[in-house]
């Protein structure tokens, strides 16, 4: 229970990074298909599939922390004598495991995105919106990314369980005070029951991720709501 907290912060914000930042690339590179720009985000999703998450964060760190010094290499926030909530400090510890954590869901969003809308982007109703005159901004991203989010909500429930799922090696990393890493510590020093009591709280995510995933259905897809 005083591990969750951390484990959440880290988990909800990169989820916040791969959905904020995913979301909108897909759709881009649907509309500017076969462009730099779509050949640009599909080199990198690839490159953000293929390279482990231990070897990006240790990039990370050498680069930012060791080099430039810009951001601290681990930990959750600066530790001084009079301890002091300081919310600048907690953002500068968060930036690199969140961002390290938001590289493959931001790869995985794009490409569902992408394939969803160049389907949708074709269809009678995209027509009709661009016949009436509307803007581009209004078809994209009210009418042709409202019907691509359906099949994103299918992944959306257990790519929150692989975020938390993720967060073990991440927070391992950069020592970062949440569950992952206390379940990496129980298993090395075999405390079983700790152990145990991790791989029901993911089972218990899972379930409850799938669960959102059906709450999700009836929020996109007004269709949903009715049946």
């Amino acid at each position: 229970v005083d591990r969750m907290p951390a484990t959440m912060e880290l988990g909800i914000t990169s989820l916040l990074l791969s959905l904020l930042i995913g979301v909108p690339l897909g759709v881009l590179a649907a509309v500017y298909r076969g462009s730099w720009f779509d050949n640009t985000v599909r080199f990198f999703t690839v490159i953000f599939t293929s390279i482990p998450i231990f070897w990006t964060a240790l990039l990370l760190i050498l680069i930012f922390s060791v080099i430039l010094g810009w951001l601290p290499s681990g930990g959750r926030q600066t530790v001084t004598i009079n301890q002091q909530f300081d919310l600048m400090d907690r953002i500068r510890h968060l930036i690199l495991p969140a961002l390290v954590l938001s590289f493959g869901g931001i790869a995985g969003f794009s490409r569902i995105m992408r394939t969803e809308t160049l389907e949708v982007l074709s269809t009678d109703y995209i027509r009709t919106a661009r016949a009436k005159g509307l803007g581009n901004n209004s078809v994209w991203f009210v009418h042709a990314l409202r019907n691509s989010l359906i099949p994103l909500m299918t992944i959306l429930g257990p790519a929150i369980v692989g975020v938390l799922g993720g967060a073990v090696v991440t927070e391992t990393i950069f020592s970062w005070p949440g569950m992952g890493r206390l379940t990496v510590n129980a298993a090395f020093s075999q405390d079983y029951p700790l152990v145990l009591g991790a791989g029901m709280f993911f089972a218990m995510l899972t379930i409850v991720g799938n669960l959102m995933s059906d709450v999700f259905y009836g929020w996109v897809d007004p269709r949903v709501r009715l049946e």
